[in-house]
């Protein structure tokens, strides 16, 4: 049984898109980065963006892929941030994500309140897009998940941005959403069958692995068991790269 740390560095993410090819975000990164471009640029103050869907769908893919969005250069946010918050919503620990983020100083050691006061400094006056990625709600009974004193009091600081700010959060409860939010929720919805087909064959073929006949429309079958879910494509496509074998693909398709 792995131990709260081994969890918690397991579940850790990063802006690096560490997937060769993501198919079917074209569309949802594309809004997501024209409201960045128009309607969040405008607003006075903070946006909140939330983007809800179920585990394993794709959410921090896709704030991957808007972070790293060409369109949103300097001159657009003048700094980005990326910090992944998982289920305990540390107020401390995300501002002080912010801090060695920016500056690439660590600030653990310090109080609640001067990191609040480095943070106001941080982001005095800039335009920036910070994403909280794998924010929870379910641990909030015992004082780890967000609440709505815990958003508040982070949410303070944040304001200290300038015009056009925005933050993302992506989650897969719609009561951060409710909480977080000032925009609408995007909801993220699974791919579609040949979506998850062409991310299975990715996996289980690869680049230099010819692709075999027989085992295209077995592979087909068993992309249907993913749901839409990215990762159980990702996760099944890995699982199959290793079985070369008819007989082995069959075993998989044919299994509940």
């Amino acid at each position: 049984m792995k131990s709260s740390n081994e969890v918690a560095e397991w579940r850790q993410t990063s802006s690096f898109i560490a997937e060769p090819k993501v198919y079917g975000r074209d569309h949802d990164k594309e809004n997501i980065v024209q409201f960045l471009l128009t309607q969040a640029r405008d607003c006075e103050f903070l946006s909140v963006y939330p983007i809800v869907g179920l585990g394993g769908v794709g959410k921090t893919t896709l704030a991957q892929l808007v972070y790293n969005d060409h369109r949103l250069k300097s001159n657009i946010f003048h700094t980005k941030i990326w910090v992944c918050v998982s289920e305990d919503f540390s107020v401390k620990r995300i501002l002080c994500s912010i801090i060695e983020s920016i500056t690439r100083e660590k600030c653990d050691a310090l109080d609640l309140d001067v990191i609040q006061r480095k943070v106001q400094e941080l982001l005095q006056s800039k335009r920036y897009l910070l994403v909280l990625d794998d924010v929870w709600n379910k641990n909030q009974e015992l004082e780890f998940g967000l609440n709505q004193e815990k958003w508040n009091k982070l949410k303070s600081v944040l304001s200290y941005g300038s015009k056009g700010s925005c933050c993302l959060v992506s989650t897969r409860d719609e009561v951060v959403a409710s909480i977080m939010g000032t925009c609408h929720t995007h909801h993220l919805s699974g791919l579609s069958e040949n979506e998850c087909w062409l991310l299975f064959k990715q996996y289980a073929f690869g680049h230099g692995r010819e692709e075999q006949v027989e085992l295209v429309e077995i592979g087909k079958e068993i992309a249907k068991k993913c749901g839409g879910l990215p990762l159980a494509a990702q996760a099944l496509g890995g699982l199959m790269r290793s079985r070369s074998g008819e007989k082995e693909w069959l075993e998989i398709k044919e299994s509940r």
